[in-house]
């Protein structure tokens, strides 16, 4: 069982400054306190089989029972099985393959949901003339709810070459999540707010390769070298009967889902641009020839999807005798975010970039439409503007795609550099053997915003919208070393 409690009491403002009791309140206190429990019991069974030492069967099987979900649909069973064929073993291979092995798995897993999504509660809020007050619920339950299902697919095959010199390791995958527990925004008439549902598909699939190698390997010099890559990528199947679009979340940016596309696209809201394909000025600002600066749109348009293309990682090691060196690189491609720390500093003229035309104004690139709506006549703006009204429109915090960034980046991760003392040196001390190294972290970052370590954003969730950089806290290089004695 899983028990949840708490209870807070808190004052907007004070009395005195400075003074933190709550004798000090110059309101009335608040109060509210959350109580919810939740249990599961569950069957868990596997078993194994092998034959010949060369073909492995793993079989499990667990059933859940959720009290969050009704009586009805309470219990769900979520099997897998997992089967390797290693071909080293089963048949005579040319003497440069040193191990073979081929695998296949397949998993459906069963989710239930939070306390309280089968039936609306009341809930207690502030007392009027002393008798306390319960609010009515905003959101519609759902009696009948089911729980979530996910099945899971992935194949991959381990290969290692001329004495485990050269290694390959590939994984594909692939996964669908069905009847997720979501909850929707209903017309107000309706007497609620949201209403919790079974919906939607969402497909993921994903690719991931490792290679590891020794290129050089000899009494004095060994090179060993590791790189992984990552790719992975969801699409949304389906959604609710009648629902096109459904808001994950907000916050300065709206992370959505949309039949077709991608998960983690996110939308937001810009200036008006050409929109004719086949203008010469394609793509550019739309200026408003009384103030001379760019038009905003206030439509929702897709701004880009903050999850990478791919990732890569790669590191080499290198052993002279007893020295020793290590170096790692990451690499993220693809993906955007937004960056609030541009938005603020641009509007405020706190970056650098707002230095210029301080003294000589500024011309915002684009064009002025000297024709009609219907028959429009593009020349390029020759308006020159103070540099503060153009950047605090520009980089203003509801025009968002001009804050949109390119999140990829490499950076050169760690560093090490190290000394092994020779053994002989300990030969008459209880000491096995010693050695010392330098490590540098987070040495070096190549990105598009000079302002913004990407890597600091809240990319998988959190209480941040993912793909929205909130004044994030520079990240820090280090420097350290390491002593290492075992006896």
């Amino acid at each position: 069982m899983v028990k949840n409690r708490y209870q807070r009491i808190s004052a907007n403002s004070l009395s005195i400054p400075g003074i933190y009791n709550f004798g000090n309140t110059a309101e009335p206190l608040t109060s509210s306190d959350y109580d919810d429990k939740k249990e599961i019991n569950s069957l868990y069974a596997f078993a194994n089989f092998g034959f010949k030492d060369y073909l492995f069967l793993d079989v499990t099987g667990r059933n859940d029972w959720s009290s969050t979900l009704p009586l009805e649909n309470s219990s769900y069973f979520y099997p897998s099985a997992g089967l390797s064929l290693i071909l080293s073993d089963m048949f005579t291979l040319p003497k440069t393959i040193t191990f073979a092995k081929l695998r296949a798995g397949w998993a459906s897993v069963g989710n239930d949901t939070d306390p309280y999504n089968l039936l609306s509660t009341y809930g207690f809020g502030t007392t009027f003339n002393g008798f306390s007050r319960v609010n009515s619920p905003s959101e519609l339950k759902l009696p009948d709810l089911k729980p979530e299902r996910t099945n899971s697919f992935e194949v991959g095959a381990d290969l290692k070459l001329f004495s485990n010199r050269l290694g390959l390791d590939v994984a594909l995958y692939r996964s669908e999540t069905k009847n997720q527990i979501i909850s929707l925004p209903v017309s107000n008439t309706s007497g609620y707010n949201r209403t919790v549902i079974n919906a939607g598909q969402v497909r993921n699939e994903g690719l991931e390769i490792t290679l590891n190698a020794t290129p050089v390997k000899s009494e004095n010099f060994t090179w060993n070298t590791n790189i992984n890559f990552t790719t992975n990528r969801g699409e949304i199947i389906a959604l609710a009967d009648g629902l096109p679009f459904y808001q994950i979340k907000e916050n300065y940016l709206i992370v959505g889902a949309e039949v077709g596309e991608r998960m983690g696209d996110l939308y937001g809201t810009g200036f008006v641009k050409v929109t004719d394909t086949n203008s010469p000025h394609y793509g550019k600002w739309i200026i408003n020839s009384d103030t001379g600066l760019p038009s905003r749109d206030s439509d929702l348009r897709n701004l880009g999807n903050y999850n990478p293309d791919f990732m890569v990682g790669l590191q080499n090691s290198f052993r002279y005798k007893n020295l020793n060196l290590g170096v790692l690189f990451d690499w993220r491609q693809g993906g955007v975010y937004h960056s609030r720390t541009v938005s603020i500093g641009g509007t405020t003229g706190l970056l650098d970039f707002t230095t210029e035309g301080r003294e000589t104004g500024v011309v915002a690139e684009g064009v002025i439409n000297t024709g009609t709506t219907e028959n429009p006549v593009y020349e390029e703006n020759t308006i020159n503007v103070p540099a503060s009204g153009y950047y605090s429109t520009v980089y203003n915090r509801s025009n968002e795609e001009t804050t949109m960034y390119d999140a990829s980046y490499v950076k050169l991760r760690e560093v090490k550099f190290g000394y092994n003392f020779p053994k002989k040196m300990f030969a008459q001390t209880p000491i096995a053997s010693a050695s010392i190294s330098l490590v540098g972290r987070n040495l070096a970052l190549w990105t598009e915003n000079p302002h913004v370590d990407p890597e600091t954003l809240s990319f998988s969730g959190g209480s941040v919208v993912p793909g929205v950089e909130d004044m994030a806290l520079p990240s820090t290089r280090s420097y350290g070393f390491n002593i290492n004695i075992e006896f």
